[in-house]
């Protein structure tokens, strides 16, 4: 009794282990943030995408559109260098009031590739 306690214990271990290492990257937080109102217009000169896990920037990236769907410009991904689970994104130039629809894609350091999308609003 007491081997198949110890080995149902050791299954459900294995188990929790391997769900912690197969894991893929969550965006946890974003600047200018998801669905939010940002009223410094002029300070917004990039957009930063905070992961659950490190990512790989030459893998990882977004497309920034405006209300009408036009794509506007941005520089090259970069991961911060203080931490590797933010995504900076350069603006060419300020954003105008308006909304904002950001289409991201991110690769973890462990190699999961996952995409996602939100809005953000710049306001007077």
């Amino acid at each position: 009794m007491r081997a198949r306690l110890l080995a149902i214990s050791a299954g459900i271990g294995l188990a929790l282990a391997a769900t912690e290492a197969m894991a893929h990257p969550k965006l946890t937080s974003s600047a200018p943030p998801s669905d939010g109102i940002e009223r410094a217009a002029p300070t917004t000169k990039e957009i930063c995408l905070n992961f659950s896990e490190g990512v790989i920037a030459k893998f990882s990236g977004l497309e920034l559109r405006d209300e009408s769907g036009k794509s506007i410009a941005t520089g090259t991904p970069a991961v911060d260098l203080k931490d590797k689970k933010q995504l900076v994104v350069p603006l060419d130039a300020p954003l105008p009031a308006g909304k904002y629809r950001v289409i991201w894609h991110a690769v973890s350091e462990d190699t999961h590739r996952v995409k996602g999308e939100y809005t953000f609003t710049i306001g007077n």
